[in-house]
């Protein structure tokens, strides 16, 4: 019995696996693409994966956060309003510094935290993410027309549409990355509904790279730059906003300028967070900034590198000003910037 359970049981895996192959890879595999997506839902479908996750009304929420879980909301009278206008998910990433030990399942907050406590952090992170964007969308604009005019001085106004302008790296599904590139900078000039790109297209023109560039995302834009076989633009680039000679390092600064863009533009967690892709820190950016102390993976990382950037475009200290002062003035707040706390 114990064999004729197991032979059917393996038969059944064999089968799903099967079936979750053949639904995944309806579309040609690429990085997050829909039948990945369709796959993965269906997999836990199909392995059993329980959905047990029921929605909650506003007063259970409080209920929840109040009387089982300890939180002090004496004095705040809108903490309805908070939960509904700010969504219960997002503020728990804010709850998980004051929960007594949330990695191992015990959300019960520590003794005397109040709903303050965890509100500013999360308010202040709305302030600093306005900044970081002000500052990313300036380096994107600059980034942006810099490369436009370096390549088209070097390369002409075409070439950037040409497979051969970029290098061949594949990614782990073996697509080319230089593929997809071309694919998405097609797709950009066809969707884009600004004038000058309309003009051209009417007119069954070729657009020229200072015009496509502004369709163009700033990820977009960060590959063309870093898969660019043209190292004589590229290191014009680089040298034009300080990035270095290391082509790599200068690239990898880029790209995560452009995640840290994309988390703010989602309205994440900056506050006691972990960034995924660090920025390389050049020597003189080090020096400037050498009297603070940070971890790798830190937000504050990846800040100094964007206001060193943004300082050198504009020829001032302004924005770094500004950006340090809105980080520095709450103690908690900034070293959760630093020195982000690590849950599993």
């Amino acid at each position: 019995q114990r064999i004729h359970f197991l032979t059917i049981f393996l038969a059944k895996k064999f089968v799903l696996s099967m079936i979750v192959r053949i639904f995944a890879a309806s579309v040609l595999a690429k990085p997050l693409n829909n039948a990945q997506i369709r796959g993965l839902f269906f997999y836990q479908v199909a392995q059993g994966y329980a959905m047990t996750k029921q929605p909650k009304t506003i007063q259970e929420m409080m209920t929840l956060l109040v009387e089982e879980r300890g939180l002090d909301i004496t004095g705040f009278s809108d903490f309805s309003t908070v939960l509904l206008d700010c969504n219960y998910y997002r503020l728990s990433g804010y709850f998980r510094a004051f929960q007594i030990d949330p990695s191992h399942g015990n959300n019960r907050f520590r003794n005397g935290t109040h709903i303050k406590d965890f509100m500013i952090p999360y308010l202040m992170d709305e302030q600093l993410r306005l900044l970081i964007l002000r500052g990313t969308s300036s380096l994107e604009q600059t980034l942006r027309a810099h490369f436009a005019y370096y390549l088209a001085q070097n390369e002409g106004a075409y070439s950037y549409t040409d497979l051969s302008s970029y290098k061949t790296i594949k990614y782990p599904d073996g697509t080319e990355a230089r593929e997809v590139l071309i694919e998405n900078i097609h797709k950009w000039l066809e969707r884009s509904s600004e004038v000058c790109i309309r003009h051209y297209r009417n007119n069954n023109e070729p657009i020229p790279i200072w015009a496509a560039v502004e369709a163009m995302p700033f990820d977009t834009l960060s590959k063309m730059i870093s898969l660019h076989t043209n190292t004589t633009a590229v290191d014009e680039l680089n040298q034009s906003l300080s990035l270095g000679k290391n082509r790599q390092r200068a690239a990898q600064i880029i790209h995560s300028m452009v995640y840290l863009r994309n988390i703010c533009s989602h309205h994440c967690r900056l506050w006691n967070r972990e960034i995924v892709l660090p920025p390389p820190v050049l020597d003189a950016t080090a020096e400037r900034y050498g009297s603070y102390a940070y971890e790798d993976r830190s937000v504050w990382k990846s800040l100094i590198v964007l206001m060193d950037l943004i300082d050198g475009i504009k020829k001032n200290s302004t924005y770094s000003s500004m950006l340090i002062k809105q980080a520095e003035s709450n103690d908690n707040y900034f070293w959760g910037l630093c020195h982000p706390k690590r849950w599993h």
